[in-house]
């Protein structure tokens, strides 16, 4: 075979030799002016139609160009490498060569690239200036009488989760913190992320949810529906007593739809619906459950002595209760000292 262009024999490519090929075609190309926008408030840069955060103005144009490079369909693999000049502070010039391969055959091409910046205000930070929000996460504590503070672990845990999302998608902010009576308000950029945390905080604490929606204008033709969350947290932790029915009870685990209790009187486990517990006494560990020092035991009974008054007393040896070392888990209630599994 011959090349039709400059009649080199040698294999071809449709009727032409490989240089008269690479030579016709345009394989590759590049603006001879690309305009890269940047935040003037966050200095993310805008690469299409996202916003990239924390690049160096090297790594900008290197996106850019990128973005910006025209490939042929028959273009398989290419390489992309630039010097860059700076002419002021919003002008560049870059040297770039591009590397490439179409078909079986290696090529490059060179392209001079004007390089303007140009400041622009990114989506989030004009958002962020219009406080716009989708979602109120409200984190109310527990009943005061309980003496036991949750709010900051909390609220500590739905700013962790917040921080991790907006690391991830630049979209998810907070719009406004709010300290109220009894809780914390916290407006969101996104009702998924809202609801998301608000799930999580439910399964972490046993606390009891509620949403509701608002209609708060359009968004990209649609209607913008504002969620609230309303987180309710207990009063209980794990590991504290509740005593149900005139029977204590150790609080095992908690999730939003169920408590795991162990019944210290009947010695086995139990549950029950967050909702559906309402009439109990609270018996916080780090208050009542104590240390007791055995002073000896058999099958059937511990002799133990009681942490508050030293006095002797004798408890029953559930079945198959063990335990290491020559102290007890107790906790005393009405009915008695009592031993913790």
């Amino acid at each position: 075979m011959f090349c039709v262009e400059c009649g080199q024999e040698g294999e071809t490519y449709d009727g032409l030799c490989s240089k008269c090929f690479l030579a016709k075609g345009r394989f590759v190309s590049l603006p001879a002016i690309l305009d890269i926008n940047l935040c003037g408030e966050c200095f993310a840069v805008q690469i299409g139609n996202k916003w990239v955060d924390s690049v160096s103005i090297e790594e900008a144009v290197r996106l850019a160009l990128g973005n910006a490079l025209q490939k042929d369909r028959q273009v398989a693999e290419t390489s992309l490498k630039f010097d860059l000049t700076e002419n002021d502070p919003r002008n560049y010039k870059a040297e770039v060569v591009i590397d490439f391969r179409v078909r079986d055959l290696l090529a490059s091409e060179r392209f001079s690239v004007g390089i303007r910046l140009k400041k622009e205000t990114c989506k989030r930070c004009g958002r962020r200036a219009g406080h716009y929000y989708e979602s109120i996460i409200q984190i109310r504590g527990p009943r005061p009488k309980s003496g036991r503070d949750v709010l900051e672990s909390a609220r500590a845990l739905a700013l962790s989760r917040i921080s991790e999302m907006g690391a991830k998608n630049r979209n998810i902010f907070i719009s406004k913190f709010e300290e109220q009576h009894g809780g914390y308000d916290i407006y969101l950029s996104s009702s998924s992320a809202g609801k998301s945390i608000a799930k999580e905080l439910a399964k972490e604490f046993g606390a009891l949810t509620k949403s509701s929606a608002s209609v708060a204008g359009m968004k990209d033709g649609a209607s913008l529906k504002r969620m609230t969350y309303l987180v309710r947290l207990p009063e209980y932790a794990v590991g504290d007593i509740l005593v149900i029915g005139g029977d204590p009870h150790l609080l095992r685990s908690v999730s939003e739809k169920q408590l795991v209790l162990f019944d210290l009187v009947h010695w086995h486990d139990t549950s029950i619906s967050p909702g559906r517990l309402s009439d109990f006494e609270l018996l916080r560990a780090d208050k009542h459950v104590k240390d007791a020092l055995v002073v000896s035991e058999n099958e059937a009974e511990l002799q133990l002595m009681d942490p508050e008054t030293m006095d002797t007393v004798d408890v029953m040896r559930p079945a198959g209760y063990s335990h290491q070392g020559n102290t007890v888990r107790v906790v005393k209630t009405n009915i008695g000292l009592l031993l913790l599994p």
